[in-house]
């Protein structure tokens, strides 16, 4: 059992690991610095955060996207003049009219109404997929490279979290902001195109910066997880593997870097099938080369490791292939020749990335304190934490959907249509947050029983679940909100938001360990954790009603 195995190995450690001590208070400083810098009046990003990246992007900075408040977007001269004067320069209404007045074909979402319902099932549920066969591919995988031996198991397994935890950190934002900048720019060519080419450009650029990381400080980070998660004995059988698949596996975050970028592209103009495909293609390619790696080739640890560049480049390459017939990119990748929406895109994608630095500190502290506690206990809340984050999953796939439709709303001056699409979104997460949470509190033993068979972790698990059952419902709001607040491209909000949350969370934790009682500790913990939902929950329905933010438009609505 690999989590109680973690809790011994880590009750022999000093109290916090170099890795948690320093990343805490540097993620919290960062975001602290970023997050509460004054906004500029335009409502982008601070002057601080854009001083780096001025003077990016040639189309970007012949078209930028408008950076005003949502409530009233700006439209370019070219489309004022349009609409000002309907008829071509022949004489002829309408036939002569600019692309940029024409309605994209890209898109493939209905803003009325009535189909609401249906245009947000018909994002939500591919992308619910396209989540999901991450986690089931990846059990496939393990089971491959566990027939290598348990070194080369062990390895991948630590070089995996470490590629994650980058990627998580550094370019998994960038999906989020791309998103929203194309589906703003939907319905305009030219802009569709600025936004689509600067997130190719900032997709590139962060994946070089990811890889050069990883390849650089490979033995380094393979030194030190091992070191906080096995003996001293096998620690050097292992940071050789682990740090050839870290390498190996850095020559394709450029690729991926880019095709999360493109991703955001598809969901901007509501097209969430291609990337299900993508993810599909992807996922077997690597299982199939993996299979003829491990099998027939007998390359040891790092076959897998190449098998999955292999198929994440080529993942890249289909994508980018599909996105050019849909959308023109005009990549100049030239530092003297990136514009305003490269750097309105890096500033929201530093911001993010800042946040999901918060997010992860806060687990690894809740992480750390349950290691503190006994063997049983930590077992049972990794169990209890993986429970309780499955709900991201579903919330995940309704936020994006939300945030496409939003932003694609807001910025066509839709304000019923993005109203609508708020209340329903909050409406399905807190139906599915109740329905998850009442089939965890029916099913304490059966649960229990599925993960383990030791009795003292069943019942510390049991003593959990009360927690992860209450909490879930809060938990499905606070994601799916995430994406009513990246619609309106509010992401520093999200940002602060996150850290006054995360805030609350660890003091309620760190109040937990000054008590003698375990039961008292584990309550504390998942306190905390409901404390973090339930303010993130409180400020972000403040937010919706605030009549000086982004959607100021919609509560005056609302009032007419």
């Amino acid at each position: 059992m690999p989590a109680r195995g973690t809790g011994m190995i880590r009750s022999r450690l000093p109290p916090y690991s170099n890795t948690e001590a320093t990343a805490f208070p540097l993620a919290f400083f960062l975001l602290t610095l970023t997050a509460f810098a004054s906004p500029s009046r335009n409502g982008g990003n601070t002057a601080a955060l854009r001083a780096p990246f001025r003077g990016w992007g040639r189309v970007a900075a012949k078209h930028p996207l408008p950076v005003s408040r949502w409530q009233n977007p700006p439209l370019p001269s070219h489309r004022l003049t349009a609409k000002a004067n309907p008829k071509s320069s022949d004489g002829e209404g309408g036939e002569g009219q600019s692309n940029s007045t024409v309605a994209s074909a890209n898109s493939v979402i209905s803003l009325e109404t009535a189909d609401l319902d249906a245009t947000l099932l018909s994002i939500a549920v591919p992308a619910l997929f396209a989540l999901a066969s991450d986690p089931v591919a990846s059990l496939v995988d393990t089971a491959f490279v566990g027939k290598i031996g348990p070194e080369a198991l062990a390895a991948t397994g630590i070089a995996t979290s470490i590629l994650n935890l980058a990627s998580k950190v550094i370019t998994t934002p960038l999906v989020s902001v791309t998103t929203t900048q194309v589906a703003r720019a939907e319905g305009d060519e030219e802009l569709l195109s600025a936004a689509s080419t600067a997130a190719l450009e900032v997709g590139l650029v962060a994946g070089i910066i990811q890889a050069l990381l990883i390849t650089c400080l490979a033995v380094p980070f393979a030194a030190g997880v091992t070191g906080e998660a096995i003996g001293d004995g096998l620690q050097n059988e292992l940071v050789i593997p682990t740090s050839s698949v870290l390498r190996i596996r850095a020559i394709a975050t450029p690729a991926v870097a880019i095709s999360l970028a493109v991703q955001g592209m598809f969901r901007g103009v509501g097209d969430t099938r291609t990337p299900l495909a993508a993810t599909i293609g992807c996922n077997v390619l690597n299982l199939a080369l993996n299979a003829v790696a491990i099998f027939y080739l007998h390359t040891g640890v790092s076959g897998p490791a190449a098998a999955t560049t292999i198929a994440e480049v080529s993942s890249m390459l289909f994508l980018l292939f599909l996105i050019t017939r849909r959308i023109q990119l005009h990549p100049s990748f030239r530092l003297d020749a990136l514009g305003g929406t490269v750097r309105e895109m890096a500033g929201d994608t530093l911001i993010l990335s800042l946040r999901s630095a918060v997010v992860w500190a806060t687990f690894t502290i809740a992480s750390a304190l349950t290691a503190r506690i006994d063997n049983d206990t930590s077992a049972a809340y990794q169990v209890c934490q993986q429970l309780w984050l499955s709900t991201a999953l579903i919330n995940d796939a309704l936020a994006i959907a939300a945030q496409t439709v939003l932003a694609q709303a807001l910025s066509k001056g839709r304000p019923e249509a993005a109203m609508e699409t708020i209340k329903k979104i909050i409406s399905w997460s807190i139906g599915t947050g109740v329905f998850l949470g009442t089939a965890v509190w029916l099913s304490f033993d059966e649960i229990a029983g599925l993960f383990t068979r030791d009795i003292g972790v069943q019942e510390k698990i049991q003593s959990m679940l009360p927690f992860v059952a209450v909490s879930m419902p809060f938990a499905s709001v606070a994601f799916t909100l995430d994406g009513v607040l990246y619609g309106a491209r509010d992401f520093q909000f999200a940002a602060r938001t996150m850290f006054a949350a995360s805030s609350v969370a660890i003091v309620s934790m760190i109040i937990g360990t000054l008590t003698e009682s375990q039961s008292d500790d584990v309550f504390f913990i998942w306190g905390g954790f409901l404390g973090l939902m339930l303010t993130r929950v409180l400020v972000i329905s403040r937010r919706l009603r605030d009549r000086n933010g982004p959607f100021s438009s919609l509560v005056k609505d609302e009032i007419d």
